[in-house]
């Protein structure tokens, strides 16, 4: 259902909180406050500073409630799903402290901490082990009005826990926007697989945040597939001794595509260790970013840290910005970074044309195989499938590629 007045995004946040918990409504307001003293970001907003968000500020979006997740898979028994305003009325102490991203949100996170209606919350209890995965989807609505709506996403994992979770963000259209949050707390030697799919054709700003324990794992695929704006953001606290992280992304931007990819890993125990591997295709007249930052504390030593952002700029017009950083505060790390832009390489190009190859196959072979490797990376075979048939449903000579692959 639809609201029938149109505000801007900032206008729709409400002059006081008087529904929920003391603590949800002080999360709430201090999320309101942030942003009507500081606003959404701008050109001038460093983190930003590549991401045209200022057409998503003037503009005027009505509320939209279709666009709630839907829970695809079945749930394992002992796991628990529930909504968020269920939990909120009948046991809110269960998710005091859960909510807050870690620290005072800000920007799109504390518009939707400010105006989320609903959510799920995914409970996975100290010990189970999760063997098919738990899928969401969450599609936008279909309306040709402007409109908006705040996804939100908790999910828990016990100690010695185990779980693959799979998002999809599909459907949509030029004028409607998702303004998402996905909130991720693995306990002690807890292990998280998250693939994240982004197949819509509308407005995307999405954020996942993790909290990790001493020796828990996190794994995250993100595919992007393309799309009007996406602003999407990942970050790992690694606050316990051994913890574990690994980003992997893949992206594919065609026509005037606009997609930009933040991460942000924070070591703040010894002996962790995180990895980052994002490739990107980018032609048309399109434009990617990539934006990677490693923070290393100082009481983090030991720690492991690596940053690969690579990208097959095939377009005269399209433009790549990338900017993979590190921030190390102890001394006794192994940490390297790096970043590539660069057209096929003619070394193999060669090798599979001097075998009678046609070049535009060839191209194309190794157009697919530079963002394949990435996808070889996910443990669920099926996802797997699933993602190949979309990377060459959007590559040249896609159906030639796949009788001999």
């Amino acid at each position: 259902m639809t609201e029938a007045t149109s505000q801007t995004l900032l206008a729709s946040l409400p002059a006081s909180f008087d529904t929920g918990p003391d603590w949800l409504r002080t999360l709430r307001g201090r999320a309101a406050a942030t942003l009507r003293e500081q606003g959404l970001p701008t050109k001038r907003t460093e983190a930003w500073r590549f991401t045209p968000v200022r057409s998503l500020v003037d503009s005027e979006f009505s509320r939209d409630d279709e666009g709630v997740p839907a829970l695809v898979s079945g749930v394992p028994e002992g796991v628990t799903v529930r909504g968020l305003t269920e939990v909120l009325e009948s046991q809110p102490e269960l998710l005091q402290g859960r909510l807050d991203l870690g620290g005072a949100p800000t920007h799109f996170a504390a518009l939707n901490t400010a105006l989320f209606r609903d959510g799920l919350w995914i409970d996975v209890p100290a010990g189970a082990v999760v063997e098919a995965p738990i899928e969401i989807s969450h599609t936008s609505p279909t309306s040709s009005e402007p409109g908006v709506v705040y996804p939100r996403v908790l999910i828990t994992a016990g100690e010695g826990a185990e779980l693959t979770l799979i998002e999809t963000y599909a459907g949509g259209r030029a004028a409607q926007l998702s303004n998402s949050v996905v909130e991720v707390e693995l306990g002690r030697n807890a292990k998280m697989n998250h693939v994240r799919v982004h197949e819509n054709a509308g407005l995307q700003i999405g954020r996942v945040d993790v909290r990790q324990d001493a020796d828990s794992g996190y794994r995250s695929t993100v595919v992007t597939l393309g799309g009007a704006l996406l602003r999407f953001d990942v970050r790992c606290l690694l606050q316990g001794k051994g913890a574990e992280c690994q980003l992997d992304g893949a992206y594919l931007t065609d026509g005037d595509d606009h997609v930009d990819h933040h991460t942000l890993v924070e070591h703040q125990a010894p002996h962790c260790r995180s990895g980052q591997t994002y490739r990107g295709i980018v032609s048309g007249k399109s434009t990617a970013v990539f934006d990677g930052v490693v923070i290393v504390h100082r009481d983090a030593q030991k720690t492991e840290a690596h940053q690969e952002n690579r990208n097959l700029l095939l377009s005269d017009t399209a433009t790549i910005h990338t900017k993979p950083h590190l921030e190390i505060d102890a001394d006794d790390v192994i940490c390297s970074h790096g970043a590539t832009v660069g057209a096929l390489d003619e070394d193999q190009l060669f090798y599979l044309r001097a075998r009678g190859v046609p070049e535009d196959f060839a191209l194309a072979m190794l157009t697919y195989a530079f963002v394949e490797s990435i996808v070889d990376r996910m443990s669920h075979e099926p996802t797997r499938a699933r993602m190949r048939e979309a990377l060459l449903s959007r590559i040249p000579h896609g159906d030639e590629i796949r009788e001999v692959t």
